[in-house]
């Protein structure tokens, strides 16, 4: 009877099956045959209730760990109702062994990570598939930009931060909504191309951002707006895209190879209204 009791109240204890506890945790699973990790972050007080998903891509060399503390995401989860999963880098390119597999040849499969990531959050809470999320900083966000193209019909919206990408040849499988942040003072990523940009840069932002505008369907010329206490910084808006997904820029004429300031909030704010667009 003892024995019986002590298990009742052990499994009385524990959250309930399908049901992640609140805060930070670090992850195992095996994607490809290879063992990954990610950093899953549940807001405060979570229950029972259905979450929207953010998938978080650190840049080359840094770690699940530093792009929470960079970006404070998890402090906006908790405000804002939203899981994090942080995955943890492994692929070698020109600067770090902790990259990503931002282009379509050979190597880590972190595409199909993205995949298990999403469905490895689903077993352990209660997410929203409507409303799954892509964001990464720098090498994260060349990710991001690739899995915008390939996982369209996964995920309702990417941002890209100092790293916007546009894979050759992209077809969207279904609308997806844009949002990317940029420097003209970067020096890693350059905004306008220059001879001597590291491989993986294969292309500057500007020539990416045009890429995905036609990919989009987006009419062309964007309306601009900028801060009164922000002077340096410019929105540009472009028209309805196909298919009713959204596709903005915010640029800065100052800032270099950053995580601006603001930017987390204002991909919280392009998050929110953004549900999973129906394929064509």
């Amino acid at each position: 009877m003892r024995s019986f009791l002590c298990i009742a109240i052990f499994a009385a204890a524990l959250p309930a099956f399908g049901q992640a506890a609140a805060g930070a945790a670090t992850i195992s699973l095996v994607t490809d045959g290879v063992e990954r990790s990610y950093r899953l972050y549940v807001p405060a007080g979570y229950g029972s209730e259905r979450l929207p998903l953010v998938l978080a891509f650190h840049g080359a060399g840094g770690s699940p760990e530093g792009l929470a503390e960079l970006t404070g995401f998890d402090a906006l989860a908790d405000r804002e109702r939203f899981a994090v999963a942080y995955p943890a880098g492994v692929f070698a390119d020109s600067s770090s062994a902790r990259s990503w597999n931002a282009s379509a040849g050979d190597g880590v499969n972190d595409v199909q990570l993205a995949r298990d990531v999403i469905a490895d959050v689903g077993a352990r809470l209660a997410v929203d598939a409507e409303r799954i999320y892509v964001t990464g900083f720098a090498a994260g966000a060349r990710l991001a930009s690739r899995l915008a193209c390939e996982l369209a019909d996964v995920l309702a919206a990417a941002a890209p931060v100092a790293g916007l990408q546009y894979p050759d040849g992209c077809v969207p499988a279904a609308p997806i909504s844009i949002v990317a942040f940029h420097g003209k003072a970067d020096a890693v990523h350059r905004y306008a191309r220059i001879e001597g940009s590291a491989p993986e840069w294969r292309t500057s932002f500007e020539t990416a951002a045009e890429g995905w505008r036609k990919a989009l369907e987006c009419p062309a010329g964007a309306m601009e707006g900028g801060f009164a206490r922000e002077p340096s910084l410019v929105v540009r808006v472009y028209p309805p895209c196909a298919g009713g997904a959204d596709f903005m820029l915010y640029v800065s004429e100052t800032d270099g190879h950053v995580w601006p300031a603001g930017a987390v909030e204002r991909i919280a704010t392009f998050f929110r209204s953004r549900k999973r667009r129906p394929r064509d």
